[in-house]
């Protein structure tokens, strides 16, 4: 039998991967009804082998990650996300357990669309927008208010004379930020008028949005928002979620029409087909509806779990599905070398949109699914966003359909493919394939790495292709004339790109690491390696057990980092980067130790002689991890002014806590 402690090791790190794609990159590649499958399985596993239960995994926090570029926020009180639902046997299952919960006092519920859109917490002081932030992981969020200030449908301040309901001194409302299908459809228009390449979808759009440095640029694009819940009104006091919503509206806050409240589950399912069948008669996109207790007394009655309020359910539609003839399986090359095929279709729409491709993720769901070229396929498109193909109708396959084989050589240069240890991928084993050379020089250029103006998509192929540049560090060899030869660009644009290189030479040691294009390294991991090593010529002579001790950093990510400096490609591209000028050691850079090794720190409340990301970065620099939440496992909760519950958590789980100068003496400041 399968080892549960591997089997719940492997389940949290597919959840983490599948949560970065989602939240951080915003670019998701299942559907979320197979995300619900993993997580529902994990948290089975979990309940079956509680001792195997850490406060790190999956099923314990709440929600998406921080963004880089954004101050940190501690939000008033948890931002919880709701359980899923698919089946109206769930939705009676939730019904069962509110019953219970009221001893089976009858309960009123609020009906209400899911918009398909970011969560967001607003807070209103005085009648005055003070702050805006993301959900973030559930405690802490980005600090986006500025971004948020430009959404034109959102008061800046609440005129109360025009409502008839006293206006709270203090309180939060939750929203989601979202952009209508005709709004997103003439935004597309103008980028393609300026030349830009179109945005995916307006759920991910809105995602990218909001992670805008410059709020001048939020401001160019469309967003909207609706209010959905009201929190902590300070002054006043509701008796129902409806009279809250009822509140927002009148306070001139945006909130939905689609609203219904009902007095059985039967209704709540009505609600729910109803607006299943009409999704798309509406100017906006919606992937299901939220169910809530109304009487807000029965909701404190019924409580939270860790993850999710008791009251509330989210009732998720069906993915879309259509049928159209698989044309070929052609194959596309990431920058690390692995190889993923992808299904070549007969134009279809689906949900809005004309799909004509989807991925097959890898060789094994081929097999699995038993997909051939030329196939009649069945495709959804999971959770409204990414197009996936569940399948092919076995009536429609012609007679004498090959069977595929995956590759025995790469596509692209031919040479021989490995599989992944561990991995159900296949890899190109030549660092120097032009077509991945192509996705390391854009993962290289992209915002979150190096983020070089003037360096696209369309000019890295073409730069490969006219071999002037073989890795990324022979961009910094590019002369003017040779940038001013390529299609689309002039003087002026060369010497912008030319501009992008030189600055590129001074961001933070971090963004480097992350550029590098290391396996398996993505920015939170290559922040953890910096702060730890202080420079690429310490990091480069780490050996993988000193990497392992690192926080979060196992085996194979650290037997990844080890054989990037060793081989031949990484330490060609270092030279090359070397001589061209880069800086290889932080500027704030510390001589590492271990006095920290096996500590965990929750920093909570405002320090005063640093900041929270120096205060961890001291941590880190000295061995030891920082959590968001306190937990058992929690060694210090450091104690500055102002700070939140989670003091008061740490006095009842018995963890010690230390002030400013306390911790200051502990990392030896």
């Amino acid at each position: 039998m399968t080892d549960p402690a591997k089997q719940i090791e492997k389940l949290r790190n597919e959840i983490r991967h599948h949560d970065y794609l989602y939240y951080v990159e915003a670019k998701p590649v299942i559907s979320d009804q197979e995300y619900d499958r993993l997580f529902n399985e994990l948290k089975e596993l979990e309940s079956e082998h509680s001792e195997l239960i850490t406060p790190d995994s999956p099923t314990q926090r709440i929600g998406d990650s921080l963004t880089e570029g954004f101050k940190a926020v501690e939000h008033p009180f948890p931002l919880r996300s709701l359980e899923n639902s698919y089946s109206v046997a769930d939705l009676l299952d939730f019904h069962r357990r509110v019953l219970s919960g009221l001893e089976n006092e009858i309960p009123e519920y609020a009906c209400e669309l899911k918009f398909d859109g970011v969560s967001i917490l607003l807070h209103y002081e005085q009648g005055k927008l003070v702050g805006a932030s993301t959900r973030g992981d559930g405690t802490h969020g980005d600090d986006i208010t500025l971004n948020v200030k430009t959404i034109k449908s959102l008061p800046l301040q609440l005129n109360s004379r025009n409502s008839k309901i006293l206006l709270p001194s203090d309180f939060y409302v939750r929203g989601e930020v979202f952009m209508r299908l005709n709004d997103f459809r003439q935004f597309n228009e103008l980028r393609l008028q300026a030349g830009e390449s179109v945005l995916a979808n307006p759920r991910n759009t809105v995602a990218g949005s909001l992670k805008l440095l410059d709020p001048a640029q939020v401001a160019r694009r469309p967003l909207s928002i609706v209010c959905y819940a009201l929190e902590n009104p300070r002054g006043i006091t509701f008796a129902t979620h409806s009279e809250g919503l009822h509140a927002l509206r009148s306070y001139g806050l945006p909130t939905s029409p689609y609203f219904r409240v009902v007095g059985t589950i039967e209704e709540v399912i009505e609600f729910w087909r109803e607006w299943e069948a009409a999704r798309d008669d509406l100017p906006f996109e919606i992937d299901g509806i939220v169910v809530k207790v109304n009487s807000l007394a029965h909701q404190k009655s019924l409580g939270l779990t860790a993850r999710a309020p008791r009251w509330a359910m989210a009732c998720k539609f069906a993915a879309r599905q259509a049928r159209t003839k698989l044309n070929k399986i052609s194959i596309q090359i990431g920058r690390t070398g692995i190889l993923t095929p992808v299904a070549e279709l007969e134009p279809v729409p689906l949900g809005g949109v004309t799909v004509k491709r989807a991925t097959l993720h890898n060789f094994e769901e081929i097999e699995r699914l038993d997909l051939r070229e030329g196939d009649t396929i069945i495709l959804e498109r999971g959770g409204d966003v990414i197009p996936k193909v569940v399948g092919y109708d076995p009536e429609l396959r012609p007679k004498g359909l090959r069977k595929y084989r995956p590759p025995q050589a790469c596509p692209f240069c031919k040479s021989p493919v490995e599989k992944v240890e561990g991995e159900v991928a296949l890899r190109c084993t030549n660092p120097r394939d032009r077509e991945a050379v192509k996705r390391q020089i854009e993962h290289f250029a992209s915002r979150g790495a190096l983020d070089i103006e003037g360096l696209g998509s369309e000019s890295v192929v073409q730069l490969v292709d006219k071999e002037l540049v073989h890795d990324s560090g022979d961009l910094f060899e590019l002369k003017l004339g040779q940038i001013a030869s390529l299609e689309g660009f002039a003087q002026k644009s060369a010497q912008k790109l030319l501009d992008g290189l030189e600055a590129a030479k001074n961001k933070p040691l971090e963004r480097l690491i992350f550029a590098l294009g290391i396996r398996h390294v993505g920015q939170t991991t290559a922040r953890s390696l910096a702060i730890r090593f202080g420079s690429i010529d310490m990091l480069k002579q780490a050996t993988a057990e000193e990497l392992q001790a690192i926080p979060d950093i196992g085996p194979n990510v650290a037997q990844a980092i080890v054989e990037f400096f060793q081989s031949d490609f990484g330490q060609s591209l270092l030279e090359k980067l070397r001589i061209a000028g880069f800086h290889f050691e932080s500027k704030d850079a510390k001589p590492i130790g271990n006095k920290l090794a096996g500590m965990t720190f929750v920093i909570t409340g405002t320090l005063s002689t640093m900041t929270r990301e120096e205060a961890e970065k001291a941590i880190i620099a000295q061995g030891g991890r920082v959590a968001k939440s306190v937990s058992k496992k929690t060694t210090y909760v450091v104690v500055g002014e102002n700070p939140g519950s989670k003091a008061d958590k740490a006095e009842k789980l018995g963890i010690p806590t230390v002030d400013e100068q306390a911790f200051i003496k502990l990392i030896g400041a």
